[in-house]
């Protein structure tokens, strides 16, 4: 993988490990990957419909990590609404289709494209976010 790409994705990592779940937000999930054993845990804090702040626990890869670390950029300040379109577009980039992804910052991720044994880790906190707002 291209040196580049490694130190954007693993800074996503580190802007999830920065974070935590947090108390009283309008939507939680969590979410695993039995195939790895990674586990996502989310939580949206939602104004008027806008998501103010994501929060995240990783127990997982650092490809899981820095997904959760994107799942945190790309959503805040997004409409709680987006969230699952945006998930499944990113989705249907990173298994190959579409050009060029949803989000910019989603490119950082374009080397995980041709290994998909690992699209789950990076989709996992994107999916928590969905199953979050659809059990609310």
């Amino acid at each position: 993988m291209d040196a580049l790409y490694q130190k954007q994705i693993l800074d996503y990592a580190h802007k999830s490990r920065d974070s935590a779940v947090l108390d009283n937000a309008a939507y939680h999930a969590s979410l695993d990957n039995p195939t790895c054993g990674d586990r996502v845990d989310i939580s949206l804090a939602v104004t008027a419909g806008i998501i103010d702040k994501v929060g995240v626990a990783v127990r997982g890869c650092a490809l899981c990590e820095a997904g959760a670390g994107l799942a945190i950029e790309c959503f805040t300040g997004s409409p709680v609404t987006a969230l699952h379109e945006l998930t499944e577009q990113f989705e249907t980039w990173i298994n190959g289709g579409a050009q060029p992804p949803p989000l910019a910052a989603m490119e950082q991720f374009t080397p995980v494209r041709s290994i998909r044994n690992r699209h789950k880790c990076v989709l996992l906190a994107f999916h928590a976010s969905v199953e979050a707002v659809k059990t609310a």
